[in-house]
């Protein structure tokens, strides 16, 4: 049976009589709910028009309850206090809930993974559950508090902020490059789960028809191969970035000024304290 409000007087005003009943006073309850003493007064006489009876009586500088008052007095400090039960062991589990980040496979192996130790150090009371999939999230539908996504932006419903800028390269160990230095001969390898970077291989005229290209599944395959020395791959730069400054792969061509980047999602009405925490964080990753 759902609840009929039209018989359920003001709230305001079963609030001002639930503090006035608690503090016997008008004065200190109009200070507890930072109203002023008369409007105190006025929702008690409207709740005692309401219910047809009086609910309190002056005594000396105070106010006693009468019996009906005692009884509604007793009522809603059951009730008022199941709801702060209730809402205290919602904020509990919240707080204690981990922080839920959604991101790419690829990204959280070869970005956030080497880094996120560090903010394991600097706030070892936040744990972090990561959700590595190629698939789009909805941060509400998905109970998600962070989506790393790759992209140009765009998206809608939520607020977004660029993480790091990623050009798309095309990368090879230097002893294949050195082996196959044509990159149209060489042997490639790309990913059916990403076909914006073979299409902007294509586009490069880096793969051409004649080309030897292998598919896997997945761009973490990909990388490994390309890793491995087998062949030549694109990537977003952020993602190799290690291995070009370890020197373990080389660009063999680059996309200048592209738009494409990793952006952090986040909802639209405002982060956790944990999820601003994060996000501090990695803006100083960059």
């Amino acid at each position: 049976m759902g609840m009929d409000w039209n018989q359920i007087p003001s709230l305001f005003a079963l609030r001002a009589f639930e503090a006035t009943a608690r503090l016997e006073s008008l004065t200190d309850a109009a200070q507890s709910l930072n109203v002023t003493h008369a409007a105190i007064s006025q929702h008690i006489r409207a709740l005692e028009a309401d219910m047809g009876c009086a609910l309190t009586k002056r005594s000396g500088r105070g106010i006693v309850l009468t019996r009906e008052g005692q009884a509604l007095a007793q009522a809603l400090n059951e009730g008022f206090g199941l709801i702060a039960a209730a809402t205290r062991n919602l904020r509990q589990k919240g707080r204690d809930r981990p922080l839920v980040v959604a991101l790419t496979p690829s990204f959280g192996e070869n970005w956030l993974m080497p880094r996120l130790g560090q903010f394991w150090v600097d706030h070892p009371d936040i744990q972090i559950s990561l959700l590595p999939s190629t698939k789009l999230v909805d941060l509400r539908r998905d109970n998600v508090d962070i989506a790393i996504r790759f992209g140009k932006g765009g998206w809608s419903d939520v607020r977004q902020e660029r993480l790091v800028q990623s050009n798309f390269v095309a990368v090879a160990t230097p002893e294949r490059m050195q082996q196959s230095p044509q990159a149209t001969t060489a042997p490639w390898f790309i990913s059916t789960s990403d076909t914006e970077l073979s299409q902007w291989a294509r586009h490069m005229k880096l793969i051409v028809p004649e080309t030897p290209v292998t598919e896997l599944p997945t761009g973490e395959l990909v990388l490994a191969a390309c890793r491995a020395g087998h062949g030549y791959s694109a990537q977003p730069r952020a993602l190799v970035e290690g291995d070009l400054d370890r020197g373990t792969l080389v660009v063999a061509a680059e996309a200048k000024d592209d738009q494409h980047g990793y952006f952090l999602l986040t909802h639209k009405d405002g982060m956790s304290e944990k999820a601003l925490a994060f996000v501090r964080w990695l803006r100083c990753c960059k």
